[in-house]
Formats: structure tokens, C-alpha cells, sequence
């Protein structure tokens, strides 16, 4: 074999490879903006979800222990009222991590939970998407937990069938943003 039988497929290979690169950043360079437009009005309709009466939503500091799974909390307000907290966690699920938001009142209480992606198995995990596994946090202020059977205290949120991971990932993002609550609010758990 002699080195024209060599170079000519190898230099080939190398062209294919430098244009799909180049393709492949001009298509991230082109999408990033779209993304982040999609990823913010996904955050601004779950609060609307959870909080109706938003006028203004402000990026407040906060330190979250090092186990914590919130990324970024803020200040929701109607005017110049606080209405409440928008507290977004990535616990990490069955298939990666679930971005969710979960609103809290003033005094601590679960206003509601949205999530914003996922990656559970559908049918199972995905429920945890749907109202039905959603509507028991609301107005919870005190630390939850995962029960398989139906609960009997009212910190207990019922697993979804066959996700006890996806249910224990979402019960734990919203204690962890009753954590962060109290650090930013004063409150206490």
C-alpha cells in the first residue's frame, strides 16, 4: 500500500470532519439565543401559573447548603407587595435531573410547583408533571416525605407507581427550596 492510498481518504475524512464541525457550531451559535428566549418564558409562565397577580420578579442572594439542589431563587412581586418566592431546584431524578420551580408564600407554605424538564421514563416518572401528583404540596409548610401507601400525615406525599426515585427527587427539591425560603425570608423551618 503506498502512501497516496493513505493520504487521499485520510485528508477526505479530515475535510468531513472540519465542515461538520464548523456546521455544528454555527447551529449552536444559532439556536443559544432561541434556547434561552424558550428557557426564560418557561420560567415566567410558571410563576404566572403559580403566582397570577405577578407584576415583577427580582433575582434575590442567597447560600444554599452544599447539598441543596436550588440553583437560583427570586422575589415575586404585585406592585411593590411581595406575593411570594420563585425557588428553582434540579434535584436529580431517574433519568437526570428535573428542573422545577416551586412558589412559596410569604409565610413559607408551597404556593405551587411547576416542573420545567425532565427526563423520567414516560408513563411513569413523567407524572410527576401532572397536577395529580403536584396539587398535595400546596400550602405544605413543613418538611415532606415519600410514602408508598396512601398518606397518613400530612407531611406525606404519595409516591407515583413505580417512580419512588422521581417522587423522592421532587420531594426533595421542594424541601430544599423551604430551605433556601428561610435563609432569604428570615423564616423558620
Amino acid at each position: 500500500m503506498n502512501t497516496q492510498e493513505i493520504i487521499k481518504p485520510a485528508a477526505a475524512l479530515l475535510a468531513i470532519t472540519v465542515v461538520a464541525s464548523a456546521l455544528l457550531g454555527f447551529v449552536h451559535e444559532i439556536t443559544l439565543e432561541p434556547i434561552e428566549n424558550q428557557r426564560i418564558a418557561n420560567e415566567t409562565n410558571a410563576i404566572k401559573t403559580v403566582f397570577p397577580s405577578t407584576s415583577d420578579v427580582e433575582d434575590v442572594p442567597f447560600t444554599a447548603p452544599n447539598s441543596s439542589s436550588v440553583t437560583r431563587a427570586a422575589e415575586v412581586k404585585s406592585g411593590e407587595e411581595i406575593i411570594g418566592y420563585a425557588v428553582y431546584a434540579n434535584p436529580s431524578g431517574y433519568g437526570g435531573p428535573i428542573e422545577m420551580m416551586v412558589g412559596l408564600y410569604p409565610n413559607g407554605s408551597i404556593a405551587g410547583i411547576q416542573i420545567l424538564s425532565h427526563q423520567e421514563t414516560p408513563g411513569l416518572g413523567a407524572n410527576a408533571a401532572n397536577p395529580a401528583f403536584l396539587t398535595p404540596f400546596t400550602d405544605a409548610n413543613f418538611e415532606l416525605k415519600v410514602t408508598k401507601k396512601a398518606p397518613a400525615d400530612s407531611n406525606e406525599i404519595q409516591a407515583i407507581t413505580s417512580a419512588t426515585i422521581t417522587s423522592t427527587a421532587v420531594v426533595r427539591g421542594a424541601n430544599d427550596a423551604r430551605q433556601v425560603w428561610g435563609a432569604i425570608a428570615g423564616g423558620s423551618q
